[in-house]
């Protein structure tokens, strides 16, 4: 009788909505009118009301269907032990990072780094020095939009549009955790270091067409710039496929190592697909975990662990099925940042490993990484009176940058480090909605 009850308030609420819609098919009266008639009214009371209604459906379809679930998450659970346990620990690391993590509590320093640097090196320094010098050549690339981001951030999309969709969105997500904890897929998540999602990959998709169309330019007489020109050539290793001058790196993180995978497949097909005796891979450097206490900024990769591939990273245009997992490299992979670290620490981590010789040796660093550590870096190590967008606005999903980066090694062994201020060249995407490509 409730089963009934609930079943004719659900036809009666979605009645009305139809009647609404249909007297407005039906109707030869302007939107303005049309905004002003009753039956519009009954309309937007139907639309407004039609969230409760999902909730209400949502609620009822839960209390239905708990038993069957708990006894099949009981079944699961007995049946792989491990996986489960791994689940409940993923959990119980979330629930850690969320009311413990400080990664974002610090604040850019107030010592600017161009007092470090001669005026030839971009900086302010006069007078003489015992100050020692070093530069390497850097590339960003941010991630393309994860399913964290479809979920829970409205991206491009209008705030009506997200937040009509957000519902569904969210019970997508749920379902599929579940799918994952019942069908004993540990190494998967939804929420925790979540993956690209169908529009992350295409964004890496758009990285990787304009590097392939701009190989094409290269050499051509037309307008391109001399150092937008380099860095395509550093990114598809061009002209030194069997020994390239630049290291490959990545976050931890699920969808910054997809991303460098789709993004770059040209030259992985090229240093490592075609030369096989060249050993091209990325290479994933924990330093450059996202700056977040959110489980999606927690990596799932356990220390020195296999990478296993997402669901769309064993159909990378170009790259062979199940060579994805052979690309990444996790030597240095050490698991998650520390709860009493924050974002400031794992900067200068990152610029002291792009510095070591032992670790990167090479004069290229490429980058794959994550929206709010690399504004942070542009914020900490552009000079403090620079006014420049990429300390206030975002580098867009699937936008690379290029930068020189500088070391000063100082009479003390300190070591400081800038970004060229004159040397910010825009590659792909960009910041904000200031974009190319």
């Amino acid at each position: 009788g409730q089963g009934l009850s609930y079943t004719t308030h659900s036809i009666s609420i979605g009645s009305n909505l139809l009647a609404s819609l249909f007297c407005i098919a039906n109707s030869n009266h302007t939107v303005f009118q049309i905004a002003n008639s009753k039956s519009t009214m009954s309309l937007l009371s139907n639309l407004l009301s039609t969230p409760a209604f999902l909730f209400f459906q949502l609620t009822w379809l839960i209390h239905s269907l708990r038993r069957p679930i708990l006894l099949v998450s009981a079944l699961c659970i007995l049946s792989n032990p491990p996986a489960a346990i791994r689940k409940f620990k993923l959990f119980y690391l979330s629930i850690q990072y969320l009311i413990f993590c400080k990664d974002k509590k610090w604040k850019v320093p107030d010592k600017d780094p161009a007092s470090f640097f001669h005026k030839e090196l971009g900086g302010t320094l006069t007078g003489q020095s015992d100050n020692q010098y070093r530069e390497k050549t850097i590339i960003l690339i941010r991630h393309g939009e994860s399913t964290w981001n479809d979920t829970f951030n409205a991206g491009d999309r209008s705030k009506l549009i997200f937040i009509l969709s957000f519902l569904p969105n969210m019970l997508y997500a749920i379902a599929m955790e579940t799918y994952f904890f019942i069908s004993g897929k540990d190494s998967e998540s939804w929420f925790f270091d979540s993956p690209l999602s169908a529009k992350g990959v295409n964004q890496g998709e758009g990285l990787r067409k304009f590097l392939k169309k701009e190989k094409m330019r290269l050499g051509s007489n037309g307008n391109s710039n001399a150092r937008e020109e380099r860095a395509v050539k550093l990114l598809l290793a061009v002209g030194e496929e069997s020994d390239p001058s630049s290291h490959v790196v990545s976050s931890n993180l699920r969808r910054a190592i997809s991303t460098a995978a789709i993004g770059l497949a040209d030259r992985f097909v090229a240093t490592t697909i075609q030369k096989q005796h060249s050993k091209d891979d990325i290479l994933l450097i924990p330093s450059l975990q996202e700056i977040s206490r959110n489980p999606d900024a927690l990596t799932i990769l356990p220390p020195k662990g296999v990478a296993h591939p997402t669901w769309c990273d064993d159909t990378i245009a170009g790259l062979p099925s199940g060579t994805f997992t052979s690309l990444i490299n996790t030597k240095y992979q050490t698991g998650n940042k520390s709860l009493d670290s924050n974002g400031l620490i794992r900067l200068h981590q990152f610029m002291a490993d792009v510095f070591d010789s032992s670790k990167l040796p090479k004069d290229t660093i490429i980058a794959a990484g994550h929206s709010l550590f690399y504004r942070s870096i542009f914020q900490v190590f552009l000079p403090r009176g620079m006014e420049h967008i990429s300390k206030k606005k975002k580098l867009v999903n699937g936008g690379t940058v290029m930068v020189t980066l500088r070391e000063a090694r100082l009479s003390d062994g300190r070591k400081e480090y800038m970004i060229d201020p004159n040397s910010v060249v825009v590659v792909y995407g960009g910041f904000g909605k200031h974009t190319k490509g």
